[in-house]
């Protein structure tokens, strides 16, 4: 399973590469428009780090998908399927590598984003003054700033949870595109709808749990982790088992 997921870590390494080199390129930008007093390489920096978190997090699940589905339909990783390794364990290793990814992003740039706050309130002039100004900005556009560090990051592990379950649905779409529907016209655009009918079932069901709808923001995303975990999990036992008896390569 490690070599698997090994394997699958060095397909995907140049993407991982570039976007490091564009994080750097607007770090350093963020970091000379702090200290140099340039706002314009402060505003560059905060869009090209704002962008490589959230686009970049959301390429690296994509890629896993895209990367899937040429496995699935070309004979670029043939070989994989020939090892004595279990569709279920071939399956583990893209979606636990790709998992991983996504949450290892997701906390690199979270932490990366507090290191860059408190670069930034000791260097303007301390806590207070910074916070002040952030307190007057979320008063303007009505809203409540008061929030602890925790519940924000436990807000960004939720939606980080929630992508990779989408990514699960994304993974038995393509699935089923390669076995049940292979060879069937229009079979692509089948599981695409497939894809998104189950998303709105998926989120439709979350909406009405009572768990997810209690007043407290810290249980709220707690069990919306929980569920999102849960529907992963699911989703892949169904695309294992598809592939298991399905899948001709």
């Amino acid at each position: 399973m490690i070599k698997l997921m090994k394997y699958e870590f060095r397909k995907n390494l140049f993407s991982k590469i570039i976007l490091l080199i564009l994080t750097a390129v607007g770090e350093a930008a963020y970091l000379a428009g702090v200290f140099l007093k340039w706002e314009d390489g402060f505003g560059i920096g905060m869009i090209v780090l704002s962008l490589c978190s959230i686009f970049g997090i959301m390429y690296m699940g994509m890629e896993g998908l895209i990367t899937f589905h040429r496995d699935l339909n070309t004979k670029q990783s043939y070989m994989l399927f020939l090892t004595p390794h279990s569709s279920y364990q071939i399956l583990g290793a893209k979606v636990v590598e790709n998992g991983l990814t996504i949450f290892l992003t997701g906390i690199f740039y979270a932490l990366l984003g507090l290191l860059d706050f408190t670069v930034a309130v000791l260097y303007i002039g301390g806590v207070e003054q910074l916070l002040s100004i952030i307190k007057d900005i979320g008063a303007e556009f009505s809203i409540n700033m008061n929030v602890r560090f925790e519940e924000i990051l436990l807000v960004i592990l939720a939606l980080l949870a929630g992508w990779i379950m989408t990514l699960a649905m994304g993974y038995l779409a393509i699935v089923l595109c390669a076995t049940v529907l292979a060879g069937k016209r229009l079979s692509g655009l089948i599981s695409f709808v497939i894809f998104l009918v189950l998303n709105w079932c998926v989120n439709l069901a979350f909406n009405h749990l009572p768990i997810l709808d209690v007043d407290s923001l810290l249980i709220r995303n707690w069990a919306t982790i929980g569920c999102a975990f849960a529907v992963s999990l699911v989703l892949y036992l169904i695309t294992g088992w598809i592939m298991e008896r399905k899948l001709s390569v």
